[in-house]
């Protein structure tokens, strides 16, 4: 399952307007990320796997639209 999100955060706005960044795992610990869970979980604790890098992806535009996605 994929879950991808989009938001936006002005204080992550940069100058170049044809510029998007990818954010370093090390880094996000500082970045907001909503806190999304689903309403009908049967179970409230949700499977993770044992991997050496996690899934996840982001990337940050000039405007400080943030695209998450997460496996």
């Amino acid at each position: 399952m994929y879950l991808r999100q989009k938001w936006r955060d002005a204080r992550l706005s940069f100058g170049s307007a044809d510029e998007q960044r990818s954010i370093r795992a090390y880094v996000w610990d500082d970045i907001w990320v909503p806190d999304t869970f689903f309403r009908q979980d049967i179970s409230s604790s949700a499977a993770t796997y044992d991997i050496t890098v996690e899934n996840k992806f982001l990337t940050i535009s000039n405007t400080g639209e943030v695209w998450y996605v997460q496996k």
